[in-house]
């Protein structure tokens, strides 16, 4: 009996024994926690259980947006490819997360493109006021051209007829001219014939 008592201590003092009582009692402590947790009662007084624990409920599926992801946001309102970026939108999120996360790690980048979007509009309004203004000049020198075209067309509807009645002055000094010759060809014919 001895050599067994023996053999077991020996067995006892093995590395691997040790680790399987360590084992076995550390799973025993799980165990205890676990069924301890289960049985101990509510610290929460009955009363304020319900409400609380909706507002908690509430609580862990509403999270805001952290400031990458209005960040993200904003620059997918920006980089739409399909049609034009929409800027007052990419704005609007931009300044919501310099709002909530002032001290957040893009709320520099957002300063600086809350910049950029506002100098943008800044000059889409200048460019529109331009293209109004460029529009406006326009309609006034088509008016001031279509004005010199009928001064001229009346200029030269003016000379046209003024050309044609010296044609016609002329043409009648011509044959004016012709008669005067024919006239002195016959008074000198009667001249010649009277002495």
């Amino acid at each position: 009996m001895e050599q067994s008592v023996k053999a077991k201590t020996a067995k006892l003092t093995g590395t691997g024994t040790v680790l399987t009582c360590f084992r076995r009692l550390a799973l025993i402590f799980i165990i205890a926690a676990v069924l301890g947790g289960c049985a101990t009662k509510s610290v929460i007084p009955p009363a304020e259980a319900p409400a609380r624990t909706q507002e908690t409920v509430g609580n862990l599926f509403k999270t805001e947006p952290s400031d990458r992801d209005l960040f993200e946001e904003a620059l997918s309102y920006l980089s739409n490819q399909q049609k034009e970026p929409n800027y007052k939108e990419a704005r609007l999120r931009l300044e919501k997360l310099v709002r909530e996360h002032p001290d957040g790690k893009w709320t520099p980048a957002a300063g600086a493109l809350i910049a950029c979007i506002q100098k943008i509009a800044e000059l889409q309004n200048q460019l529109r006021l331009d293209k109004q203004r460029a529009q406006s000049d326009h309609g006034k020198l088509a008016r001031e051209i279509e004005g010199l075209r009928d001064g001229i067309r009346q200029t030269e509807e003016k000379y046209s007829a003024e050309l044609i009645r010296l044609q016609q002055e002329n043409e009648q000094l011509k044959k004016d001219i012709q008669q005067l010759k024919n006239l002195e060809i016959q008074l000198e014919k009667r001249e010649k014939m009277l002495r």
